[in-house]
């Protein structure tokens, strides 16, 4: 009886609604939404073994680095059979533009009546036939009631409790900033403390800003011709400008003249990976350099194609946008060569389509920015490590966040920079910024 009664407040704690992500005291009973795997802000559902319901919400789902939460409403529950029917609803209170909302369901757990020598049942996997597409809202929007149905549910005489957990996945941007003075903007880095470098060609030098400096942003260093690429070694502060020939200047705090580094060959893009590894695309490849020595280009393409953007994961293993012809793709460098980036399908996916730049995030996710010709085509996709897509910024979604009707042309975007605390900065044309997370 102590054990049931104790499944039986964990079931009932996990399904409460996440009061603490409003701003109020947390109770007895809320949910930590950092419960959701693989991702995403978890809720959870109750029901007694007869399929009644126990508890539903609604929940007050936290969105990071967002001044409010995002409301899940569960309506009109009703089991038949083994099936659970329902409608959903969002509303976002969030501040931020929410894009790519997708709700699932993620597993199912049952408590029941204790029988000695019977093991207690362990959580199964639970999922909706395809996850609820809920789309882009806007600060104050919400959602109709969309309808659902998840099935099957393992209800019964001997069960006394029913846990479904999910998860609302997507992306949250905050509202774009315009940097003074970045003139033709082309590249992006960011360092520990969240400040950003700009690289601008229209006026030869590299910005230093914040989001709250960005009106006046400061001189990090002036290169001796119009940057191509920058990138940031965060171990130092060393901050590397290539300008499209053979030099790679090393501008460090303190010091009036910069440094040089001779890469042998022409390189535009800069990337320094997370163990201070600095890399250069040069045509159709990506070299390294060990220390002041550069090595051999690695090809990523044929002869004649060129890496438009390029980054380095963990173990170092380079992704890069390849440009050939009138055709791009992501590619990854390999021992027997590159080859192209596999894609799951879902929302988003056709980001590989047109892809411009690329980043890696601290959790191994890779983002694509992608030029798209429709509304509904994917401008900012973030892919597991597996090619999945995990949440996507349509075109109509940028739209939006620029104040534009949604089938409005936007600037393109120009780089990507991953951040402190799993924010990606996104850098466009225009010489705007903004900030974008997953929820």
């Amino acid at each position: 009886m102590v054990r049931l009664c104790a499944r039986l407040a964990f079931a009932l704690l996990v399904a409460a609604p996440l009061a603490a992500a409003v701003g109020r005291p947390a109770s007895p009973t809320t949910a930590p939404s950092e419960a959701a795997a693989p991702g995403g802000q978890a809720f959870a559902l109750a029901l007694g073994g007869s399929g009644s319901v126990l508890a539903s919400g609604p929940y007050a789902l936290r969105v990071p680095g967002a001044e409010g939460p995002l409301r899940l409403e569960l309506a009109r529950l009703a089991v038949d059979g083994a099936r659970l029917r329902g409608e959903a609803r969002l509303t976002n209170g969030s501040g931020s533009l929410l894009s790519g909302l997708e709700l699932d369901f993620r597993t199912v757990t049952t408590t029941v009546r204790a029988v000695p020598g019977r093991a207690a049942p362990e959580p199964a996997p639970l999922s909706l036939s395809r996850p609820l597409s809920l789309g882009e809202l806007l600060p104050g929007e919400a959602t109709p009631f969309v309808p659902f149905e998840v099935a099957p549910l393992p209800l019964g005489e001997d069960v006394t409790v029913v846990v479904l957990l999910g998860a609302v996945t997507g992306l949250a941007a905050s509202p774009p900033i315009s940097v003074e003075g970045a003139l033709r903007p082309v590249a992006l880095d960011v360092d520990r403390s969240g400040r950003l470098y700009v690289a601008t060609s229209g006026v030869g030098r590299v910005l230093r800003l914040t989001a709250a400096s960005a009106a006046s942003p400061g001189e990090a260093a002036r290169s001796s011709a119009p940057p191509t690429g920058v990138a940031l070694r965060r171990r130092d502060q060393a901050l590397f400008v290539a300008t499209g020939g053979p030099t790679v200047e090393v501008h460090r705090p303190g010091r009036a003249r910069p440094a040089t580094l001779d890469a042998g060959r022409p390189v535009t893009l800069l990337r320094v990976d997370a163990s201070g590894v600095l890399r250069a695309a040069s045509g159709n490849g990506v070299l390294a350099f060990d220390e002041a020595k550069a090595g051999p280009p690695a090809p990523l393409g044929p002869e004649g194609s060129a890496v438009l953007s390029f980054d380095a994961d963990a173990r170092g293993r380079v992704h890069a946008v390849v440009r050939n012809g009138e055709t791009r793709q992501v590619v990854v460098a390999g021992t027997a060569g590159a080859s192209p980036l596999a894609a799951g399908r879902g929302p988003g996916a056709d980001a590989l389509l047109s892809p411009r730049a690329l980043r890696f995030a601290a959790d191994g996710t890779t983002w694509v920015a992608a030029e798209a010709t429709a509304p509904e085509g994917a401008a900012l996709t973030r892919f597991s490590t597996d090619g999945t897509p995990l949440g996507t910024l349509p075109r109509l979604g940028l739209a939006l966040l620029l104040g534009k009707d949604e089938d409005a042309a936007v600037p393109a975007i120009v780089d990507l920079a991953p951040g402190p605390d799993g924010l990606l900065w996104v850098l466009l044309e225009s010489g705007a910024l903004f900030g974008v997370r997953p929820l």
